[in-house]
């Protein structure tokens, strides 16, 4: 069962030409092509224990060659593609409880 059939008010959307997930008509969870490598990219926030993961395969998103990584979210690599599911209900649940 997919994520977008459990969860009301998700939607399909794009995030630097890539697939990704809405809530609220924010993106939350996409596919990362570029800006800190292939993988998941989560919006997780800035006060998540990343360690609390248990990943190893990821950096923080860095879309812009002029600008610093973006600390709400992080980029999990091919390595740990099967967290990708956890780390992405992670986010919906943040993106629930953002105002």
């Amino acid at each position: 069962m997919t994520m977008m059939s459990r969860h009301a008010g998700m939607a399909r959307g794009q995030m630097m030409s890539a697939d990704a997930l809405l809530c609220r008509e924010k993106v939350f969870a996409f596919f990362s092509k570029r800006g800190g490598g292939v993988g998941l990219g989560a919006r997780v926030g800035r006060d998540a224990d990343i360690d609390a993961f248990g990943i190893s395969d990821w950096q923080h998103l860095a879309p812009f060659k002029t600008k610093p990584p973006m600390k709400d979210w992080i980029v999990i690599g091919i390595r740990d593609h099967a967290r990708w599911h956890e780390i992405a209900e992670f986010a919906y649940r943040t993106a629930i409880e953002r105002p």
